[in-house]
């Protein structure tokens, strides 16, 4: 069993500070999502049917669902032609909700089938314990963590290890055809680079770090001596000085850093650093790690991709300065290293400079290529193979689904279609930010009860041994009356600009859109699983999500549906329903359809659990997350956390000095509480075992007997002519080792080879079936009938006025 979270995470821990006195610190996190943690094993799905056939034993039909939202909702359409040709068109520019038809783009808005079919298959995976496969292996973490205390602070440790102000060295890069390696610098002092006081450089036109235009640069200088500041708290070696490249003997280059400038406060930074003139080409050349280069490529932020860095290479440039940490005494590979001694480094669990990922931190029996589980085998899948990752000889690399979703066509509105009469910009958003590992990452119940910022657990702990990623994530409701519009960057003191901001238009709640979900052969557990999100959503406690700006509250809906089960017979023998000129369906409404029950029962017997489906902490967290209309008092539990936030609001933390009027709520790395902790839920549920399913499980069955009836394949017919007309039929059947005969007399057979009949068994043992007697076909005449009439199958399409989407 994988590690699981803190059950309850407290409000407060209590430190000692350096002077003795004790002080309490903010362990609670809030944001506006949350994560339903993994499944310890994936169930996976039943036997797959063929595709090219009807199956009698499966159920095929129509849920007509009635769509209302129950906030505002906003699907951005696609760009016209027109609109893709104009270079001056951008899509955050466009406003307009998604539509299908321009002419009435403003009074029949339409939400995309694929939006629904993603909706409905997230949930399905959640709820019967899919895998977690479609996770990216490309983006590498990094982490930086100067001020941080090692003794205190788990990922301070971590940090200290590599980046150790005494441990650091400086070099320059060079290439050959071995690759990239660091020739390193002149030693003074046992060191290869100093520091400078801004104050103290003599160069012309040098910008100062509160100049409004500073910027980064690579000067060449010289310098006069070199000697260690007693009075600097870290001891540390300064170059005096430092004037231009010809007025001393001594030969260098000063790199400028950030200025790390947060709006109008001034520079904390004081100093630059001085790098020592190259060393002799006989020093030993630092070989740079090939792994740990294109991890750092992949990483590179956006301040690591201007200039003077190369947008694809970052420092990566001949000859230029870099810092890095000198390998262990015997090699000569080099895994860590950046543009200033305080580098970003990856999180590496190994210690090689090797980046890891999120999806280390999943298990890998949850994220196999090749299994199926249920939200595969009713949705479809296509297989991407990976040069670490193959699939089994044989194994389908893509398969159809049997799910079709429709678009949902507008139908009413309780008041007005859209939210306001013009588009508005709503709050900025940034990406996602996984590297905050008190959010994403599991801190174990077992190791950190209280959430010590000592014992957390962050992306350079063992993956899986001793942390995993907290699950899927899904936002929190925030009521029918969400506040999304912009005040500010949501994170940031940064003012805004243009390229951030957005124009939408959603639509008002109390819309009614209608949709169709077409399904194909869906066993009572496919269908079940279906039907058991639909009734989630149609549940006056709970509301699904769709749509974009769901941090924000947007995108609530609620789902009605009535369930239509195809009658295949009754729809292919006749063109025309009773009474009627329209086409004879076979469609009968199911109402309160048993099928739900089928699929919690499938998913608990695979953990031989005998409790409730609901009781299981994944369902409940789920279900805690879809809640309606979501945690009490939620600009205060589902906001999200600020850098700079004003101390005059709720806020985590302390101000560091009294007369501070922001916060970094980040500071002391508060931990994300679980999703039942968040709504006040005790938590009771169940987490049985990750055991082998019971062998009681309903699968189709592979054991027959006689006088069963059940579908069959026929394969080959044979025709006997003789004083007596007999004819041989062989059919296939799913699950029989072996095919079945059957021979009719003085008949003629109106069968052709892959039909797909009902058949009675006649004779079998275990899983074999040797004869069976047909009972279901498309006509079977007898020869000696007086009147013969030549019967037409009418076609038909799959589905009346079918608009499948996915």
């Amino acid at each position: 069993m994988s590690p699981k979270h803190i059950d309850t995470v407290p409000e407060f821990m209590e430190i000692t500070k350096k002077d003795g006195k004790k002080e309490k610190i903010s362990r609670r996190a809030v944001a506006p999502y949350n994560f339903v943690e993994l499944p310890d094993r994936v169930v996976e799905a039943e036997d797959l049917p063929s595709g090219d056939r009807y199956h009698l034993n499966r159920h095929t039909g129509r849920i007509e669902c009635t769509l209302t939202t129950e906030s505002p909702l906003y699907i951005r359409c696609g760009l016209t032609t027109e609109e893709f040709q104009d270079p001056k068109k951008e899509a955050k520019d466009l406003p307009d909700f998604f539509y299908t038809d321009p002419k009435s783009k403003s009074e029949k808005p339409v939400i995309p089938g694929s939006s629904l079919r993603g909706m409905l298959r997230t949930l399905i995976e959640i709820a019967s314990f899919g895998k977690i496969d479609r996770v990216s292996d490309e983006h590498r973490l990094f982490f930086r963590a100067v001020a941080s205390n090692p003794e205190k602070e788990s990922w301070g440790k971590e940090y200290k290890t590599y980046v150790e102000p005494k441990k650091v060295k400086a070099g320059y890069l060079k290439k050959d055809s071995e690759g990239w390696y660091i020739q390193p610098a002149k030693t003074e002092q046992g060191a290869t680079f100093a520091w400078v006081r801004e104050t103290s450089l003599k160069l012309p036109d040098f910008k100062k770090f509160n100049d409004d235009k500073y910027e980064l640069r690579y000067i060449s200088v010289s310098y006069g001596s070199v000697a260690v500041d007693n009075t600097d708290r870290a001891k540390r070696l300064f170059a005096h000085n430092v004037e231009l490249p010809d007025t001393y003997p001594k030969k260098g280059v000063v790199v400028t850093s950030g200025n790390m400038k947060q709006g109008n406060e001034p520079s904390p930074r004081r100093n630059h650093c001085v790098v020592f003139d190259e060393s002799n080409s006989t020093s030993p050349k630092q070989r740079l790690d090939d792994k740990a280069i294109e991890h750092y490529r992949n990483a590179l932020t956006d301040f690591q991709k201007s200039s003077p860095f190369n947008k694809d290479w970052g420092v990566l440039e001949e000859n230029r300065p870099v810092f890095y940490c000198p390998p262990e005494k015997g090699k000569n590979i080099v895994g860590f290293f950046g543009q200033s001694p305080n580098f970003r480094i990856p999180y590496s669990p190994e210690g090689n400079g090797h980046a890891t990922t999120v999806i280390d931190f999943i298990p890998k029996d949850l994220r196999q290529l090749d299994s199926i589980d249920l939200a595969d085998a009713i949705f479809g899948w296509v297989k991407k193979e990976s040069k670490d990752d193959k699939l089994p000889q044989g194994f389908d690399k893509q398969r159809a689904g049997r799910v079709f979703v429709t678009d949902a066509l507008y139908h009413c509105a309780q008041n007005r279609i859209w939210y306001e009469n013009s588009p508005l910009t709503p709050q900025i958003l940034s990406g996602p930010k996984p590297t905050c590992f008190p959010h994403y990452l599991v801190q174990s119940e077992e190791d950190n009860s209280d959430a010590q910022p000592s014992k957390l657990k962050h992306y350079a702990s063992q993956p899986v041994e001793e942390t995993v990623i907290r699950g899927h994530k899904l936002y929190w409701h925030k009521g029918s009356n969400p506040n999304f519009k912009l005040k500010k960057v949501i994170g940031s003191t940064k003012p805004v600009s243009g390229t951030q901001t957005t124009l939408i238009n959603p639509v008002n709640k109390g819309v009614t859109f209608k949709f169709d979900i077409y399904f194909e052969n869906l066993s009572k557990v496919e269908l079940g699983a279906l039907l058991w999100v639909l009734d989630i959503a149609r549940d006056n406690r709970y509301r699904l999500k769709l749509g974009m700006g769901k941090p924000l509250g947007l995108g609530a809906v609620k789902i009605e549906y009535k369930l239509y089960e195809s009658d295949l017979q009754k729809r292919y023998t006749k063109l025309f329903g009773d009474n009627s000129n329209n086409w004879e369906t076979g469609e009968t409404l199911k109402e309160n359809p048993d099928y739900q029950q089928c699929f919690e029962s499938y998913i608990v017997q695979q953990f031989n659990y005998s409790g409730d489906f609901n009781n299981l902490c994944r369902i409940q967290m789920l279900l805690a997350m879809l809640s309606w209309p979501g945690p009490e008092n939620t600009e205060k539990a589902t906001r999200y956390m600020e850098i700079e936030r004003d101390i005059a609001k709720h806020h985590i933390g302390k101000p560091v000095k009294q007369n501070d009027k922001t916060i970094n709520e980040y500071k002391d790395r508060p931990v994300l509480p679980n999703p039942l902790d968040v709504m006040g839920i005790t938590l009771t549920c169940d987490r049985p075992s990750p055991s082998s399913p019971s062998s009681s499980i309903t699968q189709e069955t592979k054991l027959f007997v006689e006088g069963q009836e059940i579908e069959a394949k026929v394969v080959d017919i044979q025709v006997q002519e003789g004083k007596k007309l007999k004819t041989t039929i062989t059919y296939e059947i799913q699950g029989s080792d072996c095919l079945a005969k059957e021979d009719v007399y003085k008949r003629t057979i109106y069968l052709d080879i892959n039909d797909i009949v009902k058949v009675s068994i006649v004779k079998a043992k275990g899983e074999s079936i040797r004869t069976v007697k047909l009972i279901q076909g498309r006509f079977i005449i007898n020869i000696n009938a007086s009147n013969m009439e030549s019967i037409a199958l009418p076609t038909l399409p799959s589905h009346q006025e079918r608009s499948p989407s996915g």
